[in-house]
Protein backbone atom coordinates (compact mmCIF):
# COMPACT_ATOMS: atom_id res chain seq x y z
CA UNK A 1 0.00 0.00 0.00
CA UNK A 2 1.08 3.38 -0.52
CA UNK A 3 0.17 6.48 0.77
CA UNK A 4 0.34 10.31 -0.76
CA UNK A 5 -0.07 13.58 1.18
CA UNK A 6 -1.50 16.43 -1.22
CA UNK A 7 0.14 14.68 -4.12
CA UNK A 8 3.57 13.63 -2.74
CA UNK A 9 4.32 9.87 -2.35
CA UNK A 10 5.59 8.90 1.04
CA UNK A 11 8.94 6.55 0.96
CA UNK A 12 7.76 2.46 1.60
CA UNK A 13 5.63 0.41 0.64
CA UNK A 14 3.77 -1.41 3.36
CA UNK A 15 1.16 -3.93 4.26
CA UNK A 16 -2.58 -3.07 3.71
CA UNK A 17 -4.52 -3.70 7.08
CA UNK A 18 -7.85 -3.12 8.63
CA UNK A 19 -6.09 -1.88 11.66
CA UNK A 20 -4.26 0.68 9.62
CA UNK A 21 -6.98 1.81 7.91
CA UNK A 22 -9.12 2.67 10.86
CA UNK A 23 -5.90 4.50 12.48
CA UNK A 24 -4.92 6.94 9.36
CA UNK A 25 -8.91 7.39 9.08
CA UNK A 26 -8.90 8.68 12.84
CA UNK A 27 -5.43 10.25 12.44
CA UNK A 28 -7.15 12.37 9.93
CA UNK A 29 -10.55 13.05 11.68
CA UNK A 30 -8.69 14.50 14.42
CA UNK A 31 -6.74 16.66 12.08
CA UNK A 32 -9.65 17.62 9.93
CA UNK A 33 -7.49 16.30 7.01
CA UNK A 34 -9.50 14.91 4.00
CA UNK A 35 -8.40 11.04 3.11
CA UNK A 36 -9.70 8.14 0.33
CA UNK A 37 -8.73 4.47 -0.05
CA UNK A 38 -8.40 3.49 -3.27
CA UNK A 39 -8.83 -0.09 -2.86
CA UNK A 40 -7.98 -1.12 -6.69
CA UNK A 41 -4.38 0.00 -6.44
CA UNK A 42 -3.73 -0.04 -2.58
CA UNK A 43 -3.34 3.64 -2.75
CA UNK A 44 -3.99 5.98 0.32
CA UNK A 45 -4.84 9.63 -0.58
CA UNK A 46 -4.82 12.42 2.26
CA UNK A 47 -5.71 15.91 2.13
CA UNK A 48 -3.87 18.00 4.60
CA UNK A 49 -5.01 21.33 2.92
CA UNK A 50 -9.15 20.50 4.31
CA UNK A 51 -11.57 17.86 5.01
CA UNK A 52 -12.53 17.52 1.30
CA UNK A 53 -11.98 14.07 -0.25
CA UNK A 54 -8.85 14.47 -2.35
CA UNK A 55 -9.22 13.60 -6.17
CA UNK A 56 -7.95 10.31 -7.40
CA UNK A 57 -4.61 10.84 -9.34
CA UNK A 58 -4.73 9.88 -13.13
CA UNK A 59 -3.56 6.73 -14.25
CA UNK A 60 -0.89 7.93 -16.15
CA UNK A 61 0.39 10.14 -13.13
CA UNK A 62 0.42 6.46 -11.18
CA UNK A 63 1.65 4.94 -14.07
CA UNK A 64 4.72 7.18 -14.56
CA UNK A 65 5.26 6.82 -10.56
CA UNK A 66 5.40 3.43 -10.54
CA UNK A 67 7.72 2.98 -13.14
CA UNK A 68 10.18 5.41 -11.52
CA UNK A 69 9.82 3.11 -8.46
CA UNK A 70 10.64 -0.06 -10.63
CA UNK A 71 13.70 2.09 -11.90
CA UNK A 72 15.16 2.59 -8.77
CA UNK A 73 17.84 -0.07 -9.12
CA UNK A 74 17.80 0.26 -12.65
CA UNK A 75 21.75 -0.89 -14.07
CA UNK A 76 22.22 -2.28 -10.66
CA UNK A 77 23.66 -6.17 -10.45
CA UNK A 78 23.16 -7.73 -7.33
CA UNK A 79 24.66 -11.00 -6.12
CA UNK A 80 22.70 -13.18 -3.65
CA UNK A 81 24.48 -16.24 -1.79
CA UNK A 82 21.57 -18.05 0.11
CA UNK A 83 24.47 -19.28 3.02
CA UNK A 84 24.85 -23.74 2.32
CA UNK A 85 22.24 -26.50 0.19
CA UNK A 86 22.74 -30.01 -1.29
CA UNK A 87 24.37 -31.93 1.21
CA UNK A 88 25.80 -29.36 3.21
CA UNK A 89 22.32 -28.67 5.46
CA UNK A 90 23.99 -25.94 7.87
CA UNK A 91 22.71 -25.36 11.00
CA UNK A 92 19.96 -27.29 12.35
CA UNK A 93 17.36 -25.89 14.83
CA UNK A 94 15.83 -27.69 18.05
CA UNK A 95 12.63 -28.27 16.16
CA UNK A 96 14.42 -30.31 12.92
CA UNK A 97 14.57 -26.70 10.72
CA UNK A 98 17.13 -26.44 8.46
CA UNK A 99 19.54 -23.28 7.91
CA UNK A 100 20.03 -24.19 3.98
CA UNK A 101 16.54 -24.08 3.50
CA UNK A 102 15.90 -20.61 5.72
CA UNK A 103 18.49 -18.91 3.72
CA UNK A 104 17.08 -20.28 0.28
CA UNK A 105 13.51 -18.90 0.65
CA UNK A 106 14.76 -15.65 2.55
CA UNK A 107 17.07 -14.91 -0.92
CA UNK A 108 14.06 -15.72 -3.29
CA UNK A 109 11.85 -13.41 -1.14
CA UNK A 110 14.71 -10.65 -1.66
CA UNK A 111 15.58 -11.40 -5.11
CA UNK A 112 11.68 -10.16 -6.03
CA UNK A 113 11.71 -7.73 -3.90
CA UNK A 114 14.99 -5.90 -5.51
CA UNK A 115 14.15 -7.20 -9.23
CA UNK A 116 10.68 -5.13 -8.01
CA UNK A 117 13.21 -2.07 -8.36
CA UNK A 118 14.45 -2.82 -11.00
CA UNK A 119 17.70 -4.72 -10.10
CA UNK A 120 19.77 -7.63 -11.62
CA UNK A 121 20.09 -10.70 -9.45
CA UNK A 122 22.56 -12.74 -10.04
CA UNK A 123 21.65 -16.12 -7.51
CA UNK A 124 24.80 -18.63 -6.59
CA UNK A 125 21.58 -21.11 -5.86
CA UNK A 126 18.19 -20.90 -6.44
CA UNK A 127 17.43 -24.35 -5.71
CA UNK A 128 18.93 -27.06 -2.85
CA UNK A 129 22.11 -27.94 -4.52
CA UNK A 130 25.58 -27.06 -4.06
CA UNK A 131 27.12 -24.29 -6.31
CA UNK A 132 29.79 -26.19 -7.33
CA UNK A 133 29.73 -27.83 -10.45
CA UNK A 134 32.49 -30.62 -10.35
CA UNK A 135 33.33 -32.47 -6.92
CA UNK A 136 36.58 -31.46 -7.17
CA UNK A 137 35.56 -27.62 -7.21
CA UNK A 138 35.81 -25.63 -4.13
CA UNK A 139 32.48 -24.47 -2.82
CA UNK A 140 33.31 -21.41 -1.07
CA UNK A 141 35.34 -20.23 -4.58
CA UNK A 142 32.31 -21.48 -6.71
CA UNK A 143 30.35 -18.76 -5.07
CA UNK A 144 33.20 -15.75 -5.67
CA UNK A 145 33.56 -16.82 -8.96
CA UNK A 146 29.40 -15.91 -9.53
CA UNK A 147 29.15 -12.88 -8.02
CA UNK A 148 33.12 -11.55 -9.66
CA UNK A 149 32.08 -13.34 -13.15
CA UNK A 150 28.92 -11.25 -13.06
CA UNK A 151 30.78 -8.59 -11.67
CA UNK A 152 28.07 -7.56 -9.25
CA UNK A 153 27.99 -3.85 -7.54
CA UNK A 154 26.97 -5.69 -4.18
CA UNK A 155 27.64 -9.59 -2.57
CA UNK A 156 24.96 -9.98 -0.21
CA UNK A 157 25.60 -13.86 1.85
CA UNK A 158 22.62 -15.45 4.03
CA UNK A 159 22.83 -17.20 6.82
CA UNK A 160 21.71 -18.19 10.58
CA UNK A 161 24.00 -18.36 13.52
CA UNK A 162 23.84 -21.48 15.54
CA UNK A 163 25.86 -22.33 19.23
CA UNK A 164 25.85 -24.75 21.53
CA UNK A 165 23.87 -22.56 24.01
CA UNK A 166 20.13 -22.23 23.30
CA UNK A 167 20.35 -18.67 25.01
CA UNK A 168 22.46 -17.37 22.43
CA UNK A 169 20.53 -15.10 20.54
CA UNK A 170 20.44 -11.91 18.02
CA UNK A 171 21.74 -10.90 14.65
CA UNK A 172 25.24 -10.06 13.53
CA UNK A 173 26.57 -8.39 9.63
CA UNK A 174 29.99 -8.82 9.14
CA UNK A 175 32.20 -6.93 6.45
CA UNK A 176 35.87 -7.08 5.69
CA UNK A 177 36.51 -3.96 6.63
CA UNK A 178 36.44 -1.84 3.15
CA UNK A 179 34.46 1.38 3.75
CA UNK A 180 31.56 0.59 1.31
CA UNK A 181 31.06 -2.58 2.91
CA UNK A 182 31.09 -1.45 6.35
CA UNK A 183 28.71 0.55 5.45
CA UNK A 184 26.05 -1.37 3.89
CA UNK A 185 26.72 -4.03 6.58
CA UNK A 186 25.67 -0.70 9.11
CA UNK A 187 22.47 -0.52 7.23
CA UNK A 188 20.97 -4.25 6.75
CA UNK A 189 22.35 -4.58 10.60
CA UNK A 190 20.24 -1.63 11.90
CA UNK A 191 17.37 -2.24 9.44
CA UNK A 192 17.20 -5.74 10.37
CA UNK A 193 17.11 -5.53 14.52
CA UNK A 194 14.46 -2.32 14.50
CA UNK A 195 12.27 -4.59 11.70
CA UNK A 196 13.14 -8.42 13.69
CA UNK A 197 13.44 -7.27 17.27
CA UNK A 198 16.33 -8.85 17.45
CA UNK A 199 19.06 -8.46 19.79
CA UNK A 200 21.96 -6.27 18.02
CA UNK A 201 25.15 -7.93 17.93
CA UNK A 202 26.65 -5.53 16.24
CA UNK A 203 28.32 -5.14 12.61
CA UNK A 204 31.79 -7.36 12.64
CA UNK A 205 35.09 -7.26 11.00
CA UNK A 206 35.61 -11.03 9.55
CA UNK A 207 38.18 -12.66 7.71
CA UNK A 208 35.40 -15.16 5.84
CA UNK A 209 36.44 -16.69 2.28
CA UNK A 210 33.62 -15.16 0.66
CA UNK A 211 34.45 -11.58 2.10
CA UNK A 212 37.58 -11.50 1.31
CA UNK A 213 37.80 -12.62 -2.81
CA UNK A 214 34.75 -10.82 -3.91
CA UNK A 215 35.68 -8.08 -5.94
CA UNK A 216 32.48 -5.36 -4.38
CA UNK A 217 31.41 -4.65 -1.45
CA UNK A 218 30.31 -7.62 0.54
CA UNK A 219 28.38 -8.52 3.60
CA UNK A 220 27.31 -11.60 5.42
CA UNK A 221 24.35 -11.87 7.35
CA UNK A 222 23.59 -13.93 10.59
CA UNK A 223 20.04 -13.08 10.69
CA UNK A 224 19.29 -14.48 13.68
CA UNK A 225 20.41 -18.16 16.01
CA UNK A 226 18.78 -21.31 14.57
CA UNK A 227 19.97 -23.00 17.74
CA UNK A 228 17.56 -20.42 19.64
CA UNK A 229 14.54 -21.96 19.62
CA UNK A 230 12.52 -18.59 19.83
CA UNK A 231 14.53 -17.07 16.74
CA UNK A 232 14.35 -20.84 14.97
CA UNK A 233 10.64 -19.96 15.00
CA UNK A 234 11.61 -16.54 13.22
CA UNK A 235 13.83 -18.08 11.01
CA UNK A 236 11.60 -20.46 9.28
CA UNK A 237 7.73 -18.12 9.56
CA UNK A 238 6.71 -16.84 6.36
CA UNK A 239 6.40 -13.15 8.21
CA UNK A 240 10.22 -13.89 9.12
CA UNK A 241 11.44 -14.72 6.07
CA UNK A 242 9.34 -11.53 4.31
CA UNK A 243 10.42 -8.93 6.68
CA UNK A 244 14.21 -10.18 6.56
CA UNK A 245 13.76 -9.78 3.10
CA UNK A 246 12.17 -6.81 3.26
CA UNK A 247 14.71 -5.24 5.84
CA UNK A 248 17.68 -6.13 3.87
CA UNK A 249 16.00 -4.53 0.39
CA UNK A 250 15.34 -1.13 1.95
CA UNK A 251 19.11 -1.25 3.11
CA UNK A 252 20.45 -1.54 -0.18
CA UNK A 253 17.88 1.36 -1.35
CA UNK A 254 19.61 3.69 0.77
CA UNK A 255 23.24 2.30 0.05
CA UNK A 256 22.32 3.49 -2.86
CA UNK A 257 20.53 6.67 -2.26
CA UNK A 258 17.51 5.73 -4.11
Amino acid sequence: MRIMIDGHYLPGNIRVNRDLLITLANIAKSLKFGIRYDAQRELVLINSKDSSMPPLPTDKYVEERIEDENARLAGKVICLDPGHGGSDSGAKGPTGTLEKDNTLAIALLLKEKLERNGATIVMTRDSDTPVACTADQEELSARVDVANHAEADLFICIHNDAFTSSTAAGTTTFHYGDKESQKLASLVQQNLVEKLGTKNRGCRFASFYVLRYTNMPSILIEVAFISNIVEEMLLSSVDGRDNTAESICNSILRYFKV
